[in-house]
């Protein structure tokens, strides 16, 4: 009985945390139900015609990540920050793809739902190659779109990619313990805050919970993430921004989609891996509002 009452309570000060993190931010949970299924997601209100940012998370991440971003851009901007297909508190299961162009065509239904033509599209990781994918696509709906050390150019290997070839194993997999979530934070982040140990813990349990799942949407998505055939097509004015000491996709992959997106404009920075929005969210915000302004006419 006593373990399950201090588990509890480890789970209680993790939910605590995401909500005060929520609250700073200004970020309020939403749910719907439609035809595919639950979209989760957390959105900061504006008044009537404002800009809508939409924030699409990695690979494994969950909406709550871009809490620290949203907490350093203007109240004037509407943020949507959705729980993709498969992560946190959306629609998940075997029996649907997780592919990025599946992913990129529920966004025209979410958008629907949320009431909104044309958005002001981040994606980070995974999320980015969902964005890139969508921004080709639906130009119409896309009004600026941002890259964040996005998937979907693949042209040099990284060192995790390296690590993988040589061992076999995948540590974006392999986050079912405390020791595989501290390992991730190393491979993700030039310098990983410290992070108590309930909230390790409580991250490995909900991965083992999602591991079938999660390894479905890795495999779907490595099918996938090939986003080069389609680069040219993008109109939307485009920032790419990428952590210099990213681990996870080399940082010379900015330049591939800097080449194939015409008036791009890219931005390395240093001393940040693969989660810049985390890492650096004030340097971001102020790199993504100096751009939108210019270039989207926010």
């Amino acid at each position: 009985m006593w373990r399950r009452w201090i588990w509890n309570g480890k789970q209680w000060l993790f939910d605590w945390g995401v909500r005060q993190q929520r609250r700073w931010a200004g970020l309020r949970p939403r749910r719907l139900r439609l035809e595919q299924g639950e979209l989760s997601w957390l959105e900061r209100p504006a008044p009537a015609g404002a800009p809508t940012v939409l924030m699409l998370h990695g690979f494994g991440a969950e909406k709550d990540h871009w809490a620290m971003l949203a907490r350093c851009l203007p109240k004037t901007f509407r943020l949507i920050l959705p729980d993709l297909p498969g992560h946190g508190d959306s629609m998940s299961g075997l029996d649907i793809s997780y592919r990025v162009e599946a992913q990129a065509d529920r966004l025209r239904v979410f958008l629907e739902a949320w009431g909104v033509e044309s958005v002001h599209l981040i994606g980070n990781s995974m999320g980015g190659a969902i964005a890139a994918n969508f921004a080709a696509r639906y130009p119409q709906s896309v009004a600026s779109l941002t890259l964040l050390n996005a998937a979907g150019a693949g042209v040099s290997a990284s060192e995790m990619a390296e690590s993988w070839q040589r061992s076999g194993d995948n540590p974006m997999l392999d986050m079912t313990s405390a020791d595989g979530v501290r390992a991730m934070l190393d491979w993700a982040m030039y310098r990983p805050p410290p992070v108590p140990g309930f909230a390790i813990e409580v991250t490995a349990a909900r991965k083992a919970e999602r591991a079938e799942v999660e390894r479905r949407i890795f495999d779907d998505l490595f099918d996938s993430v090939d986003q080069r055939p389609v680069l040219a097509s993008i109109q939307a004015p485009t920032l790419i921004v990428w952590g210099r000491e990213d681990r996870i996709l080399h940082v010379e992959d900015a330049d591939c989609f800097a080449t194939a997106i015409a008036g791009s404009e890219k931005q390395v920075l240093e001393q940040v891996g693969h989660l810049p929005m985390m890492e650096q969210p004030r340097r971001v915000a102020a790199l993504w509002l100096e751009f939108a302004r210019r270039r989207a006419g926010v």
